[in-house]
């Protein structure tokens, strides 16, 4: 099979798989606010989904916009974080982010460019405000995401996300569809629940026949 029509098989059978599999998360439901959206996925580094989704309450709870997220002291913050471990450097970064908005007086970046030199600009958090905030088609690429795509495409050793050119580039071309972010938690949920970095469900895999990690 070739590239093109392997792509097209990838994205094909995991939006079928997501729509009957797919995990429900607070952050993925309707009415829920772009500023839900961006602070759930910097909620989620380095964080498994299921812990932020038993926290999302607490967080957006006690901050549910700017307005009150702007007035939250280090302390507070800390305190918030706790739950959720590396609370003060959970809490460092928070706090960047509110200066900035406040130095801005509450302009947030309109494009590539401004995202770029936000506090936003980490890879996996700019990719996130670019498809859910400016609604523009990229990946949600984290170590997940790499997996996935590295087993059924390219196998060969991992390698940080942020380094890895290659990766970041299938993972652009993979995405850009229309459906780019239900593809995003497809890839996710489906690296999560069958296609896992440890004893893979290679048996459930809906991928098995044309992976070329199974071969």
């Amino acid at each position: 099979m070739d590239e093109k029509n392997k792509t097209r098989y990838f994205r094909r059978h995991l939006l079928k798989w997501f729509e009957l599999n797919g995990r429900d998360f607070p952050w993925r439901r309707e009415g829920v606010t772009n500023f839900e959206l961006v602070f759930s996925e910097v909620l989620l580094q380095r964080t498994r989904a299921e812990t932020v989704a038993q926290y999302y309450p607490v967080f957006f709870g006690r901050y549910p916009d700017w307005n009150h997220l702007v007035q939250a002291t280090d302390e507070e913050l800390e305190e918030v974080f706790r739950p959720l471990g590396l609370y003060k450097h959970r809490a460092k970064r928070m706090r960047k982010i509110i200066d900035e908005y406040k130095q801005k007086n509450g302009e947030l970046p309109k494009n590539r460019n401004e995202l770029s030199d936000s506090s936003f600009a980490s890879l996996y958090t700019s990719n996130a405000y670019e498809l859910f905030v400016l609604k523009r088609r990229a990946p949600l690429l984290d170590v997940n995401m790499s997996r996935l795509l590295k087993r059924y495409f390219i196998p060969g050793e991992m390698q940080d996300v942020r380094n890895d050119k290659e990766i970041q580039e299938l993972a652009k071309k993979v995405t850009n569809v229309k459906a780019c972010k239900e593809l995003n938690w497809s890839i996710l949920d489906f690296s999560a629940l069958v296609c896992k970095a440890r004893k893979p469900l290679c048996e459930e895999c809906v991928l098995r026949s044309k992976c070329s990690f199974r071969k």
